[in-house]
């Protein structure tokens, strides 16, 4: 089974700080005390590598503020991190149903979409990051990811020629053909 790695570069650990200036004034205003400060010691705790401790202190902070998108992208990443796929798909995705002008939350999606080898669900999250994107910086991130999902599509095995869908003239040769066999058997037993 491979084992799939995902990171926390310091840009993203800035635009997921809650003392950061990118996060929304109403979003500052209805984040609790207790809330900030358990979500800050969660990315204090990713930066170090510690990845199962900083996803119970971003359980803790999104206790006291359930709706907190960029809580629920840091515990998404913590999970991925820590090999628990489908929570970290599940806050991911609650991430971006809550703050869908989230660019972060669409794209840590992404990458995760085509890490799992999901690329149709990690071009239009990728589509989505984009259109999010405020800084050039962010929209170098989103070209990177899909260079590099291009580069993979570009090296891995082709589909063989067996396994394509038929045409419909094909379709129809070997239906005829099918018939003239079965006619020919019935034909011949009589």
């Amino acid at each position: 089974m491979a084992t799939t790695t995902f990171s926390l570069t310091n840009e993203e650990a800035g635009r997921l700080s809650p003392a950061s200036v990118e996060l929304a004034p109403i979003e500052r205003a209805a984040l609790s005390l207790e809330a900030g400060r358990n979500f800050a010691e969660g990315i204090e705790l990713m930066n170090r590598g510690e990845a199962k401790l900083a996803a119970s202190s971003f359980e803790q902070a999104l206790e006291h503020a359930p709706d907190f998108a960029d809580g629920h992208v840091g515990l998404g990443i913590a999970y991925a991190i820590d090999c628990r796929v489908y929570r970290a798909l599940d806050h991911f995705e609650r991430a971006a149903d809550l703050d869908p002008n989230n660019f972060y939350a669409h794209f840590k999606l992404s990458q995760f979409h085509f890490a799992l080898r999901v690329p149709q669900k990690g071009y239009a999250e990728a589509r989505r990051a984009l259109a999010c994107a405020a800084t050039h910086e962010e929209r170098r991130l989103v070209a990177q990811i899909l260079h590099e999902e291009r580069q993979r599509e570009k090296s891995m095995v082709r589909r063989p020629w067996w396994n394509l869908p038929f045409t419909r003239p094909s379709l129809y040769v070997g239906a005829g053909l099918v018939a003239c066999v079965c006619l020919l058997l019935v034909l011949h037993l009589r």
